[in-house]
């Protein structure tokens, strides 16, 4: 079944549009290899904002059940703000553990949705019945569906996943440092 046309590009973005250089990142919300990766390329973002142009593509990979809803509650928390989808997404992950497979293997997934209510209310101001509304929203479902259709086109099938000016960076892991990301970064910068 085809990607259906957004209205808009997938993906959260920011930095310089106009910039050499385009990272852009596939992750998934219950890997803890897309953590360890996301946690540097925030430090990465931090330091490239104004010189190179980020693209953030939540996914789910197929062993992580938790994380399809988990990409749903931070595309309903962030709307088409992409400071909030980063803010969200790096509240997820600090609170990882409560709900990865082990954690909430007797759970039901209307469990899982008010654990994430109350993430959204307690560090988002979020309504807990509004939060759950929107998060099982047609809406928000087809928003989630376009990162992870394209994550599928693209022929990613683990997180972290990087791109670079559209080619992929094999290169670069959740195990790259700060510094292997300015390596690589720096060079293309020069």
């Amino acid at each position: 079944m085809p990607i259906p046309i957004p209205n808009k590009p997938s993906g959260y973005r920011l930095g310089n549009t106009d910039a050499p250089v385009m990272v852009e990142m596939f992750f998934d919300l219950e890997c803890p290899f897309s953590k360890k990766g996301w946690n540097t390329l925030i430090k990465v973002v931090e330091q490239y904002r104004d010189r190179v142009y980020f693209i953030l593509q939540p996914m789910t990979l197929g062993n992580h059940r938790q994380s399809w809803d988990a990409t749903k509650a931070a595309i309903a928390v962030a709307g088409d703000d992409t400071d909030k989808f980063i803010d969200f997404v790096s509240y997820i992950y600090r609170h990882q553990e409560e709900f990865a497979n082990e954690a909430s293997k007797d759970k039901t997934q209307r469990d899982f949705h008010h654990l994430l209510a109350s993430y959204a209310a307690d560090g988002f101001g979020w309504d807990k019945q509004q939060f759950i509304d929107r998060l099982e929203s047609k809406e928000i479902y087809n928003l989630a569906r376009i990162p992870a259709r394209l994550a599928i086109v693209r022929g990613v099938w683990s997180t972290p996943t990087f791109f670079i000016n559209g080619a992929e960076a094999t290169d670069l892991s959740s195990q790259s440092s700060l510094e292997d990301w300015q390596q690589t970064i720096d060079s293309l910068l020069s």
